[in-house]
């Protein structure tokens, strides 16, 4: 017994801490902890994200931080109903947030029951796949591309200083339309780097791999280079993956909305 107390980690102490008032609430039916503390990816600077999740019938929702013996936790408080919702949302932007946190998460305490089937469910939504983006969203997205890009080459060829600032918000642009054709979802800037080059990283996250490694070296390249010829063989990588796209004679018929 003394060995697996002396095994605890001092964020888990404060969390336990944080929890006491929380458990005491009747509409309180459980609470999760996820992220990286749990999945032992975390750094010096990663705080503790703790969902507290409340019965169906409550109509409030709250989210904050409070720093206890100088770990800062982040707490999110959701009813079922509310959970349900954001996943929902989560599906249809092509990504699986919510049920990952869920799914891979540790269940610190749970009154009813309902957190293990949550939990459940969120394992099986994560194989989940994504819709095929549409003909036009497919065309109007590569023309995106050709746009930003041709507006990019302006700021080069005029030594604009928020050149750098708009490479980037390209990068993030073919990032998101491209994995959204491809059906994946990818990691947050935050840890993209990791999840493009660190395997056992992905793993511990339950996330895919990119499967376009071309894809991945231009990007890095990118990234890395900050040139206008770096992006450009970027964008040109995708246009061809999507079909080709020639600007010259494009158009895009459509119903009219009204």
């Amino acid at each position: 017994m003394k060995a697996k107390l002396n095994k605890r980690k001092r964020w888990e102490d404060a969390l336990d801490k944080f929890l006491l008032s929380w458990k005491a609430k009747p509409e309180v039916i459980g609470a999760l902890v996820s992220g990286s503390r749990v999945l032992g990816t975390d750094t010096q600077n990663s705080d503790i994200d703790i969902h507290i999740v409340l019965a169906d019938n409550v109509s409030w929702r709250e989210r904050g931080n409070c720093i206890i013996d100088g770990y800062l936790i982040e707490y999110f408080s959701n009813s079922l109903a509310q959970l349900r919702e954001y996943r929902k949302e989560d599906f249809k932007s092509f990504t699986h947030t919510d049920a990952r946190m869920f799914a891979l998460g540790r269940i610190v305490f749970d009154k009813t029951g309902a957190l293990t089937k949550l939990q459940v469910g969120a394992q099986k939504e994560l194989k989940a796949k994504f819709r095929k983006l549409s003909k036009a969203e497919i065309e109007l997205g590569k023309y995106s591309l050709w746009d930003e890009l041709d507006n990019l080459k302006d700021l080069r060829e005029t030594n604009s200083t928020f050149y750098p600032y708009s490479h980037h918000l390209l990068l993030n642009r073919i990032l998101d339309l491209y994995r959204k054709y491809l059906g994946i979802e990818v990691s947050a800037s935050s840890k993209l780097e990791r999840y493009f080059t660190d395997k056992s990283f992905r793993q511990k996250y339950g996330i895919g791999g990119f499967q376009d490694l071309k894809f991945v070296r231009l990007f890095i390249g990118a990234v890395e280079k900050q040139t206008f010829d770096s992006v450009e063989k970027l964008v040109g990588h995708v246009l061809i993956q999507m079909g080709g796209f020639k600007v010259d004679g494009w158009k895009l018929k459509s119903k009219a909305t009204v």
